[in-house]
């Protein structure tokens, strides 16, 4: 056992005793800590956090002590490098939770932000609204966290397959590692459109087709300051340069 986890597992026994004597702590509250030149098209999200909020962070607050100390023991083993560790997101065995919400924070999120997130059949029936009002025909059922191909009738340059996801861990746009607040278990979640190119160059035009990342804003926790407030992550994006 390292140094650091040997510090994070004393700080752990330490609040699991003054845990103990505090009765207005619910069992939530004591500790749950779950295993470890370019062209520019215009692509949308089923769900997503405004561009601009004047929601103020403070209205949920930041994480508590306990659950810093989550952050603590679930990340001290993760790749620190940039690369290394959008490679480890790509996995979708690693996109689960570094911090367990209380129902508390749930209640104050959905009270003070509901607008942000989707069941998944809400985020199915904004699709189909969306294409018909693009195609003006009868609209096609998309399955949440499934894949299908942009339709040639849109002449996109660089057509992409897409796929709608809910994610848990993304990186920021100052390429830290942030938590998406999801809340499943009340069917209330954030979807974000994920393109992976179809082709290396375009089937329409002369331009080279490439595989990029676009920011898209969504309510977030940072890990690293314990904040949870709107911002923007990074999510797979199809883009042409010429």
């Amino acid at each position: 056992m390292s140094l650091r986890q040997l510090s994070a597992f004393v700080a752990f026994v330490s609040w699991l005793v003054l845990c103990s004597v505090q009765p207005g702590l619910s069992a939530v509250d004591k500790i749950i800590v779950p295993g470890n030149n370019r062209i520019n098209e215009v692509s949308h999200d089923a769900a997503g956090g405004p561009e601009t909020c004047t929601c103020s962070s403070e209205d949920v607050g930041k994480l508590t002590p306990l659950q810093k100390l989550q952050v603590e023991l679930n990340t001290y083993d993760l790749p620190t490098e940039i690369d290394e560790l959008e490679e480890w997101l790509k996995d979708p065995a690693n996109q689960k939770p570094i911090v367990t919400l209380t129902s508390g924070q749930k209640q104050k999120i959905q009270k003070n932000f509901g607008e942000t997130f989707k069941s998944k059949v809400e985020m199915e029936d904004s699709l189909k609204i969306s294409e018909a009002d693009v195609d003006n025909k009868a609209p096609t059922s998309i399955k949440p966290g499934s894949s299908r191909k942009k339709r040639d009738s849109g002449a996109r340059v660089c057509p992409a397959v897409e796929s709608y996801e809910a994610l848990v861990l993304a990186i920021d746009s100052n390429n830290r590692l942030v938590q998406v607040v999801q809340i499943p278990e009340e069917d209330a979640e954030q979807w974000f459109l994920q393109e992976s190119c179809q082709h290396a160059s375009s089937p329409v035009t002369v331009a080279t087709c490439a595989n990029t990342d676009r920011l898209v804003n969504a309510y977030i926790i940072h890990l690293a300051t314990g904040n949870m407030q709107y911002g923007n992550i990074k999510v797979h994006s199809c883009v042409g340069y010429v």
